[in-house]
């Protein structure tokens, strides 16, 4: 699936599905990213009169069945976890051709990963953004919901409420839910997602249980939010490797670096 949406639309490219309406309600504008599964398009809301990024999936990445049911327990776990700081899902439904689509609400902001891009951030600036993310983490827990690839990638900085680091946590693919934990009456069947062995997340932020296919609870999103802290207050990820194996083996063995001695004062 494409990274999450920013500000500034991608040129549009030939596609078809510029200027259609998607589920009679839903046009499209603009292209805002693609990947491999699908793209992310601007989109306004026939009725409403107001923009949001719709996420679709490939028609033939919809015949999957473990795709789709990522998708839905991205939307599922988008729409149940309501916290200022978690992005909110708007809708879900199937497109005419088939294929699979997710309605998020449009922000206008930036990636953690690009703030990043400038280096290392003020010990403040740092601080403000962890708290925001910790208290989105918190609700999702609550909830039985573990992000599990929690990175700078997924979390936008948007400006709100005079705030220009106002924080919204994003992409719930990998999301573990404990459908028994949320609200009576809203959870659809569970569904195991994950074959046994098989190991999900981005190597640099995976807590060591998840490195090794190990059950996972709310700690593994606070082990990525630590290591996130700690690259936002030195500019480097204290276990990345030349590759996705020695990335999994620092994380499994290599003790931190003290950051006084990555980034020294």
């Amino acid at each position: 699936m494409a990274e999450s949406p920013v500000a500034a639309p991608a040129k549009a490219p030939p596609k078809s599905l510029i200027g259609s309406t998607i589920a009679d309600r839903y046009k499209v504008e603009s292209l805002l990213g693609e990947g491999g599964m699908g793209e992310v398009y601007l989109v306004q809301h026939t009725h409403m009169r107001k923009r949001f990024a719709l996420k679709m999936l490939h028609p033939e990445t919809s015949h999957n069945p473990e795709m789709v049911a990522r998708f839905e327990r991205e939307a599922m776990a988008a729409a149940h976890a309501t916290h200022p700081n978690i992005a909110v899902a708007i809708d879900f439904g199937r497109a005419d051709s088939g294929a699979f689509f997710l309605v998020l609400e449009y922000l206008e902001g930036r990636r953690l990963r690009d703030a990043l891009a400038g280096g290392p951030l003020s010990v403040a600036r740092a601080l403000h953004i962890v708290r925001q993310v910790a208290s989105a983490l918190e609700r999702s827990h609550e909830l039985g919901i573990i992000h599990r690839d929690l990175k700078p990638e997924n979390i936008m900085l948007i400006s709100q409420q005079g705030d220009p680091d106002f924080v919204k946590v994003l992409d719930f693919g990998l999301a573990k839910v404990n459908t028994e934990q949320l609200p009576a009456g809203l959870a659809g069947p569970g569904q195991a997602l994950t074959k046994t062995g098989t190991v999900c997340g981005t190597p640099k932020y995976m807590a060591p249980e998840q490195c090794v296919s190990a059950p996972v609870d709310g700690r593994t999103d606070l082990y990525a939010l630590g290591l996130i802290l700690y690259e936002m207050l030195t500019g480097v990820n204290p276990f990345a490797g030349k590759d996705i194996l020695t990335t999994i083996r620092h994380q499994l063995s290599t003790p931190t670096p003290p950051i006084k001695s990555v980034a020294p004062a």
